[in-house]
């Protein structure tokens, strides 16, 4: 008896251990009985069950739960894939048809005859440039083994960009218009009859001077280039910026906003002139 006293609640619980046993044991002997008994001891039985039948009723509601949100995790991070391979096709078809537009503006500046039958077009990307911010001097990855070499004229589809300096066989280094040491042969479009000498700044524009002193150009007049020397005739330079009488060389000197927008370069093409047979 000390011992139980000293001992209430492992007693108690010892106890009600052994009432639901016998309690289960009546149960399963008297299952399916509608008697008295039978009926009492199903009441006490559920009574005693309730608890533990809804604690396992929320264990296997938890469980459900935590892999219905393991299912969920899953497939938003496959619809995150999805999503993300999308934007990247998105992107792609948007870079595809910048190149298209390259392609038809190109096409449209080499749309006479000259370029077409004396030259063949090789088209290539801009892979590294000398560090300034304008591409003065860059590089592509196209060279020897396409059939390019010193000089030849580099275009886009804006208009004349320079000429090959430097050669080898898969790559090519590109001096620009806009750099000093660059001079190109210009003629007026509105009137063919102007003709000048530009060259580069070395600051993104171009400067030049008409051969004749009277000539009639004025600000927003179209260069071209004129055919003399190593570029083909009737390719976009850049448009008149500024007309200035100059005292000291008394000439009618010209600045040049260029065709092409020389500080985002990405494709360019080599005219390569063809075999003769």
């Amino acid at each position: 008896m000390n011992w139980l006293r000293e001992h209430r609640v492992l007693s108690t619980i010892l106890s009600i251990f052994f009432i639901l046993i016998v309690i289960m044991a009546i149960s399963y002997s008297h299952v399916g009985r509608s008697t008295v008994l039978g009926r009492s001891v199903q009441k006490v039985t559920a009574l005693v069950q309730e608890p533990f039948s809804d604690a396992g009723n929320g264990i296997r509601s938890g469980l459900k739960g935590i892999f219905q949100f393991r299912s969920i995790l899953k497939e938003n991070e496959e619809l995150k894939k999805q999503v993300s391979d999308l934007n990247r096709q998105i992107i792609q078809n948007k870079l595809t048809e910048a190149e298209l537009a390259e392609l038809r503006n190109l096409s449209n500046i080499l749309g006479y005859d000259q370029v077409a039958s004396t030259y063949e077009l090789v088209t290539a990307d801009v892979i590294a440039m000398d560090g300034s911010n304008w591409f003065n001097l860059f590089t592509i990855n196209a060279g020897t083994d396409d059939g390019i070499y010193r000089d030849a004229v580099v275009i886009n589809g804006d208009g004349l960009i320079g000429r090959v300096l430097e050669t080898g066989p898969n790559w090519s280094k590109i001096i620009s218009v806009i750099d000093e040491s660059n001079s190109v042969s210009f003629k007026v479009f509105r009137d063919m009859q102007l003709l000048g000498i530009l060259s580069g700044d070395g600051k993104g524009a171009l400067d030049g001077y008409m051969i004749d002193p009277e000539a009639a150009v004025i600000e927003g007049d179209v260069l071209i280039t004129s055919g003399i020397g190593m570029y083909p005739a009737g390719i976009p330079i850049g448009k008149v910026k500024e007309v200035v009488w100059n005292n000291d060389t008394l000439l009618k000197t010209v600045t040049i906003d260029p065709s092409a927008y020389f500080k985002n370069l990405q494709k360019v093409t080599v005219l390569v002139k063809k075999q003769q047979d």
